[in-house]
């Protein structure tokens, strides 16, 4: 028998017991369903995770300088105690370095108390933090409430958070007035800290946004060190580099020379592992029902034996070989499994439309800063899951095949 009239006779014995067929098939299209949506589950997430890396800067790197001791709770009034600091002239070098676009510099007041000083003598506490570089993607960005929100980066100039001022204030007013950031020590000592006021932004936060070098002053005092970036530098650096292969290689380097480094490339990379592995997880759920549906196969083709003897029996009487029945049976049994495949590709990739709808839904009405889809089916996905549900019919008929393919054709003809 040719292969075209094995294909055409499994088409014809399929389409006889149509009930049957498409019951059988039930199984496979529930497996291959849920693969597909699990799976573009993940896809979609996963998708959307390096689009957020992306817009951050995946050719961004983090350094730390490397330190003799980690900080903790008891350490932290201590001055630091660096092996390498980046000064002030360790990040001059680096943006001379050609794989650089940028470097900005970062000190951050962690376990520093700092207070700010209202026109009116009152003291709130706040947190006093560098300029934004590089916003939070999953939150709204903060708007101008009064003022430019964008100067904090000049010395002797701050930027309020709404949530630094006093309720149902005008923020208007404290434009290019000068308040004072108060720190107080342990001991109860203090140091004031002019500074004035160019912005209010929409942040809920009590927060402060002030400039790295007025930032350096107050753990100058804070540490007793007069020169404190001379000797200890910044707290960080982030160098944006020209491209991620740069940034890989500036990664290297500065590990070489004993800095803390941090990439978003390589968190990516760690976070596609571990979605690797959730998404084997979620498509071993489509997989149990796959295997009940190949028991179903199998169940079905070993029916269909008993009732299509007498014809494998004319089969191999007119000369069809063993390896003839043998494959005409496993195709049957693999038009079954495709049969379920398609349609569960089709449902799957329905059902992620209407949950993609749902989620939209449901992130306009909590007004969130997203606008991402979660469920993606890729052409590889879909492929994919039709030749696996083939593949699952064919195994599911390799028993059934070498039982038919074994029957004696005299036998076979007497059967009734």
């Amino acid at each position: 028998m040719q292969i075209g009239d094995m294909l055409r006779t499994a088409l014809e014995n399929l389409s006889r017991r149509k009930v049957r067929t498409i019951l059988t098939s039930t199984g496979v299209i529930v497996g291959i369903l849920t693969i597909v949506t699990m799976v573009s589950l993940g896809v979609g997430v996963q998708q959307e995770i390096r689009a957020q890396f992306a817009a951050l800067g995946l050719e961004n790197v983090f350094v730390q300088p490397g330190e003799q001791r980690e900080r903790d709770f008891f350490t932290q009034f201590a001055a630091p105690n660096r092996e390498q600091p980046i000064t002030p002239e360790t990040v001059a070098a680096w943006e001379q370095l050609p794989e650089v676009r940028n470097v900005t510099a970062v000190i951050d007041l962690d376990g520093v108390m700092t207070l700010l000083e209202l026109p009116d003598g009152r003291q709130v506490s706040v947190n006093v933090t560098g300029p934004q570089n590089f916003p939070n993607p999953f939150l709204s960005p903060p708007t101008a409430i009064a003022g430019d929100i964008n100067a904090a980066g000049i010395p002797g100039q701050v930027v309020l958070a709404a949530g630094a001022l006093p309720r149902n204030s005008d923020a208007a007013t404290f434009i290019g007035q000068e308040l004072v950031v108060i720190l107080r020590s342990p001991r109860g000592e203090e140091e004031r800290f002019p500074l004035k006021v160019v912005g209010v932004s929409s942040e809920d936060d009590a927060e402060v946004q002030a400039s790295a070098e007025d930032m350096a002053a107050m753990k100058s005092w804070w540490f007793n060190i007069p020169d404190y970036l001379a000797s200890q530098g910044y707290d960080q650096a982030i160098v944006q580099a020209n491209s991620v292969a740069d940034a890989a290689q500036l990664v290297g380097r500065f590990r070489e020379a004993d800095y803390r480094v941090q990439s978003l490339e390589l968190i990516l990379e760690q976070a596609n592992r571990v979605f690797a592995v959730i998404n084997v997880m979620l498509a071993s759920v489509g997989g149990l029902a796959l295997f009940v549906a190949s028991l179903g196969i199998v169940n079905t083709m070993i029916m269909a034996i008993y009732e299509r003897t007498r014809e494998i029996g004319t089969l191999k009487a007119i000369g069809a070989s063993r390896g003839d029945i043998r494959g005409l049976f496993m195709i049957e049994a693999g038009l079954i499994g495709l049969l379920g495949g398609t349609i569960g590709v089709f449902g799957g990739w329905l059902v992620g439309l209407l949950l993609n709808r749902v989620i939209a839904w449901y992130i306009e009405r909590e007004q969130l800063p997203l606008d991402a889809t979660f469920f993606v089916t890729p052409w590889w996905l879909a492929l994919a899951a039709l030749g696996f549900a083939a593949l699952v019919g064919i195994v599911a008929g390799l028993y059934p095949a070498a039982r038919a393919a074994r029957l004696d054709p005299l036998v076979a003809l007497r059967y009734e």
